[in-house]
C-alpha cells in the first residue's frame, strides 16, 4: 500500500510540472496533463489506501467497545420472517436495550447492509420487507458498552468502513460523533490536501 500511495504521489508531482516534463521529451510526444477527472481517481485510489490502513484498528476499536451477537438463518425460515426472528431471539438471549448497530450479509459473507438504531431490536423488525434482511444469511448485532447515545454514529461508521456495505446511499453524519472516526479524518484530509496541491 505505501509504495502504491508512494508511486500515485509521485506522478501528481509529474504532472504538475509539464514544463519540466519537456525537457526530457521529444517535441512530438504528447506529455501527461493534470486533469481533474484524473486527479479525482487517483484522490479516489489514495482514500481507499488510507481506509485500508485503519481497519485493523477500526476492528480492534469494534471489538473493544462492543459485545456482538450473531443470528444465523436456517434454509427453513421464510425470506419476511429474517428480521422478526432477530428481533424475538436477540430479545431472549441478550434482552432489550435502546441502542445498538446492525449488519446483515448475505451468502459468501457480503455485507449487505450497516445501520444503527436508537429504539432497539425494534427498527430491525421494522424492516421485515427490505431486501437486505430478507436476502441476509446471517445478521450481527453490536451493542455498545458505553450508554451513551452518541457512540452510534461512530460505531456504524466503523463498520462502514470495515464491511463495506453494498446498500449505501448516504454515509454517517459525523459532526455527532462522540468519538471522531479517524479514518473518516484522513480521507477528507487526502481529498482536500491533493485538491489544494494540484488544482485542475
Amino acid at each position: 500500500m505505501r509504495k502504491q500511495f508512494r508511486e500515485i504521489l509521485n506522478e501528481l508531482l509529474l504532472r504538475k510540472a509539464p514544463d519540466l516534463l519537456s525537457l526530457f521529451y521529444s517535441g512530438t510526444r504528447r506529455l501527461p496533463k493534470l486533469t481533474r477527472k484524473w486527479r479525482e481517481r487517483q484522490i479516489e485510489t489514495l482514500t481507499g489506501l488510507i481506509e485500508q490502513a485503519h481497519i485493523p484498528d477500526l476492528r480492534r476499536w469494534v471489538k473493544k467497545a462492543t459485545v456482538k451477537a450473531e443470528v444465523r438463518f436456517s434454509g427453513r425460515t421464510a425470506k419476511n420472517d429474517k428480521a422478526i426472528v432477530v428481533r424475538d431471539d436477540l430479545l431472549k438471549r441478550i434482552g432489550p436495550h435502546s441502542h445498538l448497530a446492525y449488519v446483515s450479509f448475505a451468502r459468501g459473507g457480503r455485507c449487505l447492509k450497516v445501520g444503527r438504531s436508537d429504539h432497539g431490536l425494534n427498527r430491525i423488525a421494522s424492516q421485515w420487507d427490505k431486501y437486505y434482511f430478507r436476502d441476509a444469511t446471517r445478521v450481527a448485532v453490536y451493542y455498545p458498552k458505553q450508554r451513551k447515545k452518541k457512540i452510534l454514529p461512530a460505531l456504524e461508521c466503523a463498520l462502514h468502513h470495515v464491511f463495506n456495505p453494498f446498500h449505501l446511499y448516504q454515509w454517517p453524519p459525523q459532526r455527532k460523533f462522540l468519538d471522531k472516526c479517524r479514518a473518516c479524518h484522513d480521507m477528507t484530509h487526502i481529498r482536500n490536501t491533493v485538491r489544494k496541491l494540484f488544482p485542475a
